[in-house]
């Protein structure tokens, strides 16, 4: 199937993923898998026939990696890590499975305490997330696990179930239902799932309107060892004030203003032991803001009309789009507050700064609507990608979203999405220019300028679509830098800017060879 022909939507077949249970007690390991099969009764071993069990085990990561490597349909890897063998060849043992293809999800457990240092070597290797084992409250870890396997598993079925043909993507699936194929999505989802698992410290999460940052929380969230199995809380900070913000989000006690007929806990305290998100954090009362910074530093609160002090055990999310040193100057915004929150900063890029995940949302959200309209789409004309990514979208992934809803629900005839079928007053909020937008090009590299400037002519022209354009160009760079390299797998990735595991996708989608472990 050429480049130029459509891709098709497989609606009728769903993926069936496995789970590999890594431990080197079998008696352990048979426990384990009992607690998954009552907790996850798809994955019950009296549902398959034994040629293809569910779950499937191994004794250590060598073991491992011969089943993965001989595409046993592992989603997701559960490994105990084995306090007898040696922390490297653990790392190197959890790279080289998430390298693998299909790139598994990584559950690590432990049961003898990590140091931080350690913790961040194991995620940085490729691991989805670490829990830490607790004999006295063995059922927060096992509640934990049970999340992570229900997540692989939908993902698993996304992917098994989403856009198939002759384009092959590296497509990524989090917990938190984002989609995602660029380097820098790739990077910030790292960094977020580094983030998860430090529970007690506050993260600002920061981007445009429509970036996603509430599912980026919600991601988060899902993956804090300590927090994931409880709630998460949050409240939009523009849409409260006054009187009726500090109940909202710490409480009141009855009779405490008029028209307070019973007590109120309040967003903190419903939300204990778990997560708690402030939404446009930058709108957020500025008288309010002290009382949020005092219990951000002791840990405590006070209802509205109490005088009793409350601890208050939960961690703290903030999200916004606005730009929070500005309204520091403006004095809108507390500078103690912000150095409070400002410990982990995690900024999500525009849409127009990642267009080739354009494609991948486009099929994300086809499947999304198709099954709620009822409206079966087989494919999707190669043109409308290059719509897509060539649009302003100013709105981002919210206004795609949009987009790709209302062009669905007006969609009278035919199972294919073309272009006939966008509405003209839609094609006009979208913005599109038809050709690469002056602020994406590359500054002051006149080489590369006139590169961009000759795919522009060429584009316009129609003789070259744009992902054809990066895909030539990506190809050839990384070809280069393979035939040049002198370091290990790990340098060249950061060399370039890229995960392991990326480049690793990557040099098997262009048929490279590989650089030295």
């Amino acid at each position: 199937m050429g480049e130029g022909e459509r891709r098709v939507l497989n609606l009728s077949q769903a993926a069936t993923g496995r789970v590999l249970l890594v431990h080197s007690d079998p008696i352990a390991r048979g426990v384990l898998r009992s607690k998954i099969e009552r907790a996850v009764p798809q994955l019950s071993r009296n549902l398959y026939a034994d040629a293809h069990p569910p779950i499937v085990e191994a004794s250590g990561l060598k073991e491992a990696s011969r089943l993965v490597d001989a595409g046993a349909n592992i989603c997701i890897l559960v490994v105990a890590i084995d306090p007898n063998v040696e922390f490297e060849s653990i790392v190197n043992g959890i790279g080289n499975l998430s390298a693998a293809p299909g790139s598994p999800d990584i559950v690590l457990l432990s049961d003898h305490g990590l140091s931080v240092d350690r913790c961040q070597a194991l995620i940085a290797s490729g691991a989805t997330a670490l829990i830490e084992v607790q004999d006295e409250n063995p059922e927060t870890s096992e509640a934990l696990l049970i999340n992570h396997l229900k997540a692989s598993l939908a993902r698993f079925r996304t992917q098994g179930a989403g856009l198939h043909g002759s384009r092959t993507r590296n497509t990524e699936f989090s917990p938190g239902g984002m989609v995602w194929q660029s380097p820098t999505m790739h990077r910030l989802i790292e960094q977020a799932t580094r983030a998860a698992q430090i529970s007690d410290i506050p993260v600002l999460i920061l981007g445009e309107s429509g970036t996603g940052k509430q599912l980026l929380a919600q991601y988060i969230h899902s993956l804090d060892p300590k927090r994931g199995h409880k709630k998460l809380q949050s409240v939009n900070c523009s849409t409260i004030s006054g009187t009726m913000a500090e109940s909202m989000l710490f409480g009141h006690k009855r009779g405490a203003f008029t028209g307070a007929t019973e007590s109120r806990k309040g967003i903190f305290r419903s939300a204990e032991g778990g997560t708690v998100l402030l939404d446009e954090i930058g709108e957020l009362d500025l008288m309010l803001q002290p009382k949020l910074l005092h219990v951000l530093q002791e840990r405590i609160l006070t209802p509205l009309g109490s005088d009793q002090h409350i601890e208050c055990d939960v961690r703290v999310i903030a999200a916004t789009n606005r730009q929070l040193p500005a309204l520091i100057q403006e004095g809108r915004f507390r500078l103690d507050l912000y150095q409070r929150l400002n410990v982990i900063a995690l900024e999500i890029p525009p849409l127009r700064q990642r267009r080739e995940d354009i494609p991948l949302l486009i099929d994300f959200f086809l499947k999304k609507y198709a099954d709620y309209y009822q409206y079966p789409i087989e494919g999707v004309d190669p043109s409308v990608y290059a719509y897509f990514e060539n649009c302003t979208l100013e709105g981002n992934i919210r206004q795609l979203e949009n987009a790709i809803r209302q062009t669905l629900a007006l969609k009278c005839k035919g199972r294919i999405l073309c272009m006939d079928d966008i509405p003209p007053r839609l094609r006009a909020g979208l913005g599109s220019n038809g050709s690469l937008h002056a602020n994406d090009r590359p500054k002051d590299i006149p080489i590369l300028t006139e590169l961009v400037d000759a795919a522009c002519r060429m584009v316009d022209a129609g003789s070259l679509t744009l992902p054809e354009f990066v895909s030539a160009c990506e190809e050839t760079a990384l070809r280069k830098s393979l035939a040049n390299a002198t370091e290990s797998s790990s340098e060249l990735a950061d060399k370039l800017g890229v995960s392991r595991r990326t480049l690793y996708n990557k040099i098997r989608k262009y048929g490279l060879k590989q650089p030295p472990a």
